[in-house]
């Protein structure tokens, strides 16, 4: 990406601290296994993914006056995020993402302490328009409170893409997503925005429809070992998974916001669908590779050769 141009990603970054058990997981007792303290967020992992992929980044979230707060800004500046318009509240304490997975590497249960995010409120955005305005594009979490939000589409006239987050949090924004640009739902938080059951083929193109219709553009959902089915209201494809030997998938989902960003606003036409969910099945089978929450091998041109040489399959549905 050219210097003088930049995305915007605001919302969420905290202490991610998650345990994988050796064995099968056994509730309510210890279990064997291995413990790893990464740095996370939601939007922090998507802005890392961005920098890695080559993408400047403007950071924006908010951190309190705890040492833990000052090392994950300091790692952001690190992997090269602009993190001028963080807040920072001494008072508060920062956010932490608490997570057990099973022993395949996926998610069992998870406790997320992220109540600073409140912070980042309707009045900071509107002081700040110009920052977006001046971007290619902005992406912000669902943990951004509703009145920011939507502060957020007031004032922006750029592309906002969203990342729903949880279930929980996809309900809180969906009252306001007419006018988005792009989102990216998993299959449960499909569910939740549309009231569906999704199990096959026909229900995820149901639900894409839904999505549409609620004034989105774009819609692009995680289908699992099925790939992705990307679509707005002209077209819609289901895109092949790239294959991964799974580790971990903890920001397996952020990556691929990440990924379609950046194809979007760095490889190709902002309209193409294919192009997008492809290079989000890649990035994300990077990611769920290794124990990170980001793959620190994942670069502009890898993923470019990935999709180059990679089979994926792409059925217009």
């Amino acid at each position: 990406m050219d210097k003088d141009k930049y995305v915007v990603v605001i919302g969420a970054a905290n202490i991610d601290i998650g345990g994988t058990p050796t064995n099968p997981l056994i509730p309510a007792d210890s279990n064997p296994g291995r413990i790893s303290i990464n740095y996370g967020g939601v939007a922090r992992n998507i802005a890392h993914n961005l920098c890695l992929l080559g993408v400047n980044v403007k950071f924006i979230t908010a951190i309190g006056g705890d040492v833990l707060g000052a090392d994950l800004i300091k790692h952001c500046e690190d992997v090269g995020m602009d993190t001028s318009f963080v807040l920072k509240i001494p008072s508060e304490t920062s956010s932490m993402y608490l997570y057990v997975n099973n022993e395949n590497g996926d998610m069992d249960v998870a406790i997320d302490h992220m109540t600073i995010c409140s912070k980042i409120t309707p009045e900071y955005i509107d002081s700040i328009a110009d920052v977006f305005n001046g971007a290619e594009a902005v992406i912000a979490d669902a943990n951004l409170p509703f009145e920011s939000f939507m502060a957020l589409k007031k004032i922006c006239k750029v592309p906002i893409y969203i990342d729903p987050v949880s279930t929980a949090l996809a309900e809180r924004i969906k009252p306001g997503l007419e006018g988005i640009d792009t989102i990216k739902p998993n299959t449960l938080e499909a569910e939740h925005l549309t009231g569906m059951t999704i199990k096959t083929e026909a229900d995820y193109r149901a639900a894409a429809t839904a999505i549409l219709d609620m004034g989105v553009r774009r819609v692009f959902m995680s289908m699992g070992d099925e790939g992705m089915i990307a679509a707005d209201r002209n077209n819609m494809y289901i895109v092949s998974e790239y294959p991964a030997d799974v580790v971990c998938t903890t920001g397996a989902g952020d990556s691929a916001t990440a990924a379609i960003v950046w194809a979007s606003t760095v490889l190709a036409d902002p309209h193409s669908l294919v192009a997008a969910a492809k290079a989000a099945n890649v990035v994300a089978s990077m990611t769920v590779s290794v124990q990170e929450t980001n793959n620190p091998h994942l670069d502009h041109q890898t993923a470019l050769d990935k999709i180059i040489e990679s089979n994926m399959t792409v059925k217009e549905i």
